[in-house]
């Protein structure tokens, strides 16, 4: 199974340059299940705002279609942008014969894991998103809820599966951190690990648009960040998304059920006009991955080392509050509704264009 970041083709023309870019690495991904967060509900016509909307046009699903087993991944913020397509984007996924999770017309709908059989191995799906990222729509929207992550609950979810099949692969997919961090929240750190524990044997976050690292912990494998898989500069509706070329890195997890280990391909994101590409950089065993290890400084750290770590390294400062441990919750909550008020006013500020979209 391969394990990949952000997916969001808004066109026809995007979605044939995904294409494009699957059979150009057909070597990485041909017959290999693919796991993705699919960034935005599908539509062809989507009304232009003064904010931004993301969505992928249907003919994506055929795309991805053209592997193994799909499971998209809809615990994210844009979700609810267009919660009306819900329905039809849900039936065209089953039509097509692809899984999905993190999202539903019911809260126990959205946790709902998926459950698949691979290699003749069965691997259970969890996916859900911070709520914080949630803070510019209402959970539920329209009666679409997305699931969040509630800490305590997951632990215990993948406990119990772990219990009820003890050889079952777990992956855990969370949509989490904030835009363009490259250092994972301290929180996050001691929750992975908490979730590896517990029983799963993969934790793969997204969202922060950049490369996080990862690191092997207890026999599991952990990556904070994948990166963008497939977000086109510059297409989306009511915005005009760029992002600084760090961003360009992304990574592409591949998981081998048989030998329990752990390969990384890296791509590069390139642009020219309305062509939107990548270049195959490398694939490298995770223990051993070069790449990694450079956005792993922290592998090794213990927890206090590595808050301090953060601290001083952390991209996002100004006004932010550290998230330091997920069993702070009387904590974490107070910082989140602090967090929720800045950015609804960077929000207002970004859509009278004072400041950029993403920084």
């Amino acid at each position: 199974m391969i394990i990949t970041g952000d997916i969001a083709a808004p066109g026809l023309k995007h979605s044939i340059q995904l294409s494009v870019i699957f059979n150009e690495f057909r070597s990485i991904f041909q017959g290999k299940s693919l796991l993705c967060n699919l960034e935005g509900l599908l539509g062809e016509q989507i009304s232009v705002t003064r904010k931004p909307v993301l969505s992928n046009h249907p003919s994506v699903i055929s795309v991805l279609k053209n592997r193994g087993s799909v499971i998209a991944a809809l615990a994210n913020n844009h979700i609810l942008d267009l919660p009306e397509y819900f329905d039809t984007s849900v039936e065209l996924l089953k039509q097509t014969g692809i899984f999905y999770t993190g999202a539903g017309k019911t809260q126990k709908d959205a946790e709902l894991p998926v459950n698949i059989i691979e290699d003749k191995k069965h691997f259970f799906i969890l996916n859900a998103c911070w709520d914080f990222l949630l803070y510019n729509h209402d959970n539920p929207t329209k009666g679409i809820h997305v699931a969040e992550i509630n800490e305590a609950s997951l632990l215990d979810r993948v406990l119990s599966l772990r219990k009820g099949n003890p050889n079952a692969v777990i992956i855990v997919y969370l949509h989490w951190s904030f835009d363009l961090e490259t250092l994972p929240f301290p929180m996050h750190r001691i929750f992975s690990r908490a979730l590896i524990d517990n029983g799963a044997n993969i934790v793969a976050g997204n969202h922060s648009h950049c490369v996080q690292g990862g690191e092997k912990y207890n026999n599991g494998f952990i990556v904070y960040g994948l990166g963008n898989f497939f977000i086109p500069y510059k297409t989306f509706a009511g915005s005009y998304l760029t992002f600084p070329d760090f961003a360009r890195l992304q990574l592409a997890f591949e998981f081998n059920v048989e030998t329990n280990t752990g390969t990384c391909h890296w791509f590069e994101y390139q642009n020219e006009g309305e062509c939107h590409t990548m270049k195959h950089l490398a694939s490298e065993r995770f223990e051993e991955s070069v790449i990694l290890k450079r956005f792993s400084p922290y592998s090794g750290m213990s927890d206090s080392e590595y808050y301090h770590y953060f601290r001083k390294n952390r991209r996002k400062k100004f006004l932010i509050p550290i998230f330091k441990d997920y069993r702070n919750r009387r904590l974490n909550k107070i910082l989140t509704l602090w967090l929720k008020i800045r950015a609804r006013f960077a929000r207002m500020l970004a859509t009278y264009k004072i400041i950029g979209w993403q920084r």
